[in-house]
């Protein structure tokens, strides 16, 4: 009987540790997550520094592209979603953007 139960017991033991493996990097990478998206929010507002403080600025300061297109990304870093290098003139995909 007691062969039976250690058979039992040690059949288990790989589920369990791998159990608690996948549980502890799951938790390590939730934390990894966390920390990027907090250092991403804290750049994004520290290039934007009239918004955080509530002052009004000028839109065009921070984005880059022709924003009256309708694939302009509004983003610091991307001109659009067709033609992300650019140039914005003379692009055949320009479509003017609709209130």
């Amino acid at each position: 009987m007691l062969e039976v139960v250690l058979i039992f017991v040690l059949a288990l033991v790989p589920f369990f540790l791998g159990f608690f493996l996948v549980r502890k990097a799951k938790r390590r990478w939730q934390a990894r997550l966390r920390r990027i998206r907090s250092v991403a929010s804290f750049r994004a507002r520290s290039t934007m520094p009239h918004a955080a403080s509530g002052d009004t600025f000028d839109i065009h300061d921070y984005f880059i592209g022709n924003l009256s297109c309708r694939y302009n990304a509004r983003s610091p870093y991307i001109r659009c979603a067709i033609n992300p290098n650019g140039p914005c003139e003379n692009c055949p995909h320009y479509q003017p953007r609709q209130s």
